[in-house]
């Protein structure tokens, strides 16, 4: 894992509101969202986030490289 599993939580827990914004956002640039674009968007996002959370290694960054 690329990082730990409970900073993964905390990112994607922040990430939600964020998502939750993205259709507000839209609007004032006169794109309209509908909740269901919405919630597709918010979780591609989160399952891109997962994704990248998960697949590779921390590459010898953080706590492991030390032991």
């Amino acid at each position: 894992m690329r990082i730990d599993p409970v900073l993964l939580l905390v990112v994607l827990v922040l990430a939600v509101p964020f998502i939750v914004e993205l259709r507000t956002v839209a609007a004032w640039v006169g794109i309209d969202l509908s909740l269901l674009q919405t919630a597709i968007v918010g979780v591609a996002l989160l399952g891109a986030i997962v994704v990248w959370a998960v697949t590779g290694d921390s590459g010898g960054n953080g706590s492991e490289s030390a032991h």
